[in-house]
């Protein structure tokens, strides 16, 4: 008996330490595949990454090539492209939650900007997709989750999320589908999450609003405000035209009147 109860042991010890190595070693692929997976689920588009690398023994970790693709209905293909994201984790945090991101860093990060003939801007559609997958998450879990269950998504805290180096790709149809090259100014954020921690889908909210803020504010003014400072210039030069022509052509009848009376004047002193 003895000896079943310690053949059962062992295949249980062997059997976890697999699942334990096939995990450590798999790691960056399973983080991978989350990615892609979970970011395709809420943002609705397709979610792609060309690599991770994760360093556990360092709390540190490294996305490569992340892009998240246009909804339907825009002609760009891509709304965001993430050259490099660099991640810090408090590794005594994850003891207990909240667990703890000490910073991300997002290098090269490029924002398309489009506004479609139906004057419908593509982040502002990711955004409403975000939302409205979040509470659809949310509604789901409860319809399936036994009762008293208390599973939850796990809460996090980001000391700071920094966006460098950064450009805009921006297309308007109102302006004839022109295309923009902008800079995207550096971003900064802190402490996302306050002291209790936000869930995944509440950062990602948070961080894609304020980055979608940050690149609306660029586009209306080097590109909307721009533009329409052009138009209203061009309209003043055009009456400004227009003012002067009818000055010239009122100047012109004066001189005709006044050489008219000049005219009648002479004409009486000599009969």
């Amino acid at each position: 008996m003895k000896k079943v109860i310690f053949g059962l042991l062992l295949v249980i010890v062997i059997a976890i330490i697999g699942a334990v190595y096939y995990v450590l070693t798999n790691l960056d692929a399973l983080v991978e595949a989350a990615i892609e997976k979970h970011g395709s689920e809420a943002t609705q588009t397709a979610v792609r990454v060309d690599s991770v690398k994760i360093d556990l023994s360092n709390g540190a970790g490294g996305i490569s090539g992340l892009t998240i693709a246009n909804p339907s209905g825009f002609a760009l293909p891509y709304a965001f492209s993430l050259a490099e994201v660099r991640t810090g984790i408090d590794l005594q945090s994850l003891k207990e939650e909240p667990y703890i991101i000490d910073e991300v860093t997002i290098l090269a990060p490029q924002v398309f900007v489009e506004i479609n003939e139906g004057n419908k801007t593509n982040l502002n559609e990711i955004k409403k997709n975000l939302v409205s997958g979040s509470s659809s998450t949310t509604k789901d879990n409860k319809e399936k989750a036994p009762a008293g269950d208390n599973a939850k998504e796990p809460r996090l805290i980001i000391r700071r999320v920094t966006f460098a180096d950064g450009t805009i790709q921006a297309r308007v149809a109102a302006l004839q589908n022109k295309e923009y090259q902008l800079k995207l100014p550096g971003l900064d954020m802190k402490d996302l999450g306050g002291s209790n921690g936000a869930t995944g889908s509440e950062l990602a909210n948070e961080i894609l609003k304020r980055l979608t803020d940050r690149a609306t504010e660029v586009v209306q003014k080097d590109i909307i405000d721009a533009e329409l400072n052009k138009l209203k210039d061009k309209a003043r030069a055009k009456v400004d035209e227009e003012k002067a022509k009818l000055e010239a052509q009122l100047d012109a009848r004066k001189e005709e009147e006044k050489k008219k009376a000049e005219d009648k004047l002479k004409d009486m002193f000599n009969r």
